[in-house]
């Protein structure tokens, strides 16, 4: 759960219901069509979290004895960050997420530190042939 608890769409009345924007380096269950649940990082600026969309980056624990050592991959153990599995971020994974595909009920099950942000944005700039750094 985030600090302000979990993150959800509240009704105003009768207006649009409000998103409260998501923040990069969260981490939240993403579901999908025939493979099932799979975390998610949030790499899209906040400021442009306001909407029903977001940009993330998959984690998988497939093959990872391979993809640990990937420029394009960020490597996490089991227990950081709220991660169940080892396993790696894939940078080419990089997406948009409709968010009615994340659990924003359960609320984030964690968020990067400033070093794996650090780590995730160079290997998206790996993948994209970029120098990318953090802000």
């Amino acid at each position: 759960m985030g600090a302000n608890g979990p993150r959800s769409v509240h009704e105003m009345g009768e207006r649009e219901p409000v998103l409260m924007p998501l923040v990069p380096g969260e981490i939240y269950w993403a579901d999908f069509p025939g493979v099932g649940r799979r975390p998610v990082a949030v790499v899209s600026r906040e400021e442009l979290n306001r909407g029903k969309y977001i940009v993330a980056v998959q984690f998988t624990s497939a093959k990872i004895e391979v993809r640990r050592d990937l420029p394009n991959c960020v490597a996490f153990r089991a227990g950081t960050f709220g991660l169940v599995k080892d396993c790696v971020a894939q940078a080419e994974t990089i997406a948009v997420f409709d968010l009615a595909n994340l659990d924003l009920e359960a609320g984030p099950i964690g968020v990067l530190d400033s070093h794996a942000k650090r780590d995730l944005t160079r290997a998206v700039g790996y993948m994209m042939d970029a120098e990318c750094e953090p802000a």
